[in-house]
């Protein structure tokens, strides 16, 4: 063998150790269940935590390690040594809803309790919305969007500020638009109904290949310290879009109240996603999610 293959066969070996990992996933649901999926087959090692008992059997048989936890209560004793060596932790419980409890603090409550039992060496990822931008933003980015202005009144603003000032730099934040692909489609909920408000604003959404996609390419590129939209680059109108879903979906078809234009919305901007990351969306326009 030649010294420069032999170099380049530890370079090749360091690779595939340094890429084998111990990332825990509080949260198996929609996405957090095939994203470890995902993250398994890659040879990661994959722990986490769920609310329901009866999800731990099924979780186990896919190659999971999960505890049920709840953190609105105590934690149990022995999740430091459960978590021990963990190199990433990924954050994927959104707020309960009908919570009693309407204290907007409560929710970055439960994520400060979720992070404590583990190292201080763990990187973390945040799984936020794009729901932290008001709609009067027109177009919201990143960097022009001060959290702190919303911080003692919206929980999301809490949230990602009250595990900034803990973390820091360990801390990724993703905020994802409206959350499309598998069985979740939202334009069930418009099927039929008539007279509809908002015809034409724009959409802000993200299909779940591209919410693992982009989770994913954190975790290789090992990207911290920073906060990216997640959002498809498309943005049709609500009546266009969603009249299309209902059409493939072979669902009654909503109609819209007649509107000259509309001067409150939101356009979720995705270029930092593009160029920092170098992500390439999987599905960049929602009207693609049907033929994938």
């Amino acid at each position: 063998m030649t010294k420069n293959y032999l170099n380049q066969l530890l370079i090749e070996t360091f690779v595939t150790e340094f890429k084998k990992m111990k990332i825990a996933i509080i949260g198996f649901g929609w996405l957090g269940f095939p994203l470890g999926k995902s993250l398994l087959e890659k040879g990661h090692q994959i722990v986490g935590t769920t609310t329901t008992l009866s999800k731990i059997k099924s979780l186990e048989e896919n190659g999971f390690s999960v505890v049920e936890l709840d953190f609105s209560q105590d934690l149990p004793q022995n999740l430091n040594s459960f978590f021990e060596k963990t190199d990433i932790c990924i954050l994927n419980f959104p707020p309960r809803r009908n919570n009693s409890n309407s204290d907007f603090r409560f929710y970055g409550e439960q994520l400060l309790k979720a992070i404590q039992p583990f190292p201080a060496e763990t990187k973390f990822i945040f799984v936020s919305s794009t729901g932290i931008y008001p709609d009067s933003i027109s177009v919201a980015k990143e960097d022009v969007f001060n959290r702190l202005e919303l911080v003692n009144e919206n929980h999301l603003a809490f949230a990602e500020e009250a595990l900034y000032q803990k973390l820091k730099d360990r801390l990724t934040i993703i905020r994802m638009a409206g959350l499309i692909g598998e069985d979740r489609q939202i334009a069930k909920y418009f099927a039929g109904k008539e007279n509809l408000p908002n015809g034409k604003t724009p959409v802000n959404l993200i299909h779940q290949k591209d919410c693992i996609g982009i989770i994913e390419t954190i975790i290789e590129k090992q990207i911290w310290g920073e906060i990216f939209n997640a959002c498809a680059s498309e943005h049709p109108s609500k009546e266009k879009y969603y009249t299309y879903c209902c059409e493939k979906l072979n669902l009654a078809l909503p109609s819209y109240a007649k509107e000259e234009s509309t001067s409150i919305f939101k356009i979720v901007d995705n270029q930092k996603s593009k160029s920092l990351l170098g992500y390439q969306y999987l599905l960049d326009n929602p009207f693609d999610f049907f033929h994938k």
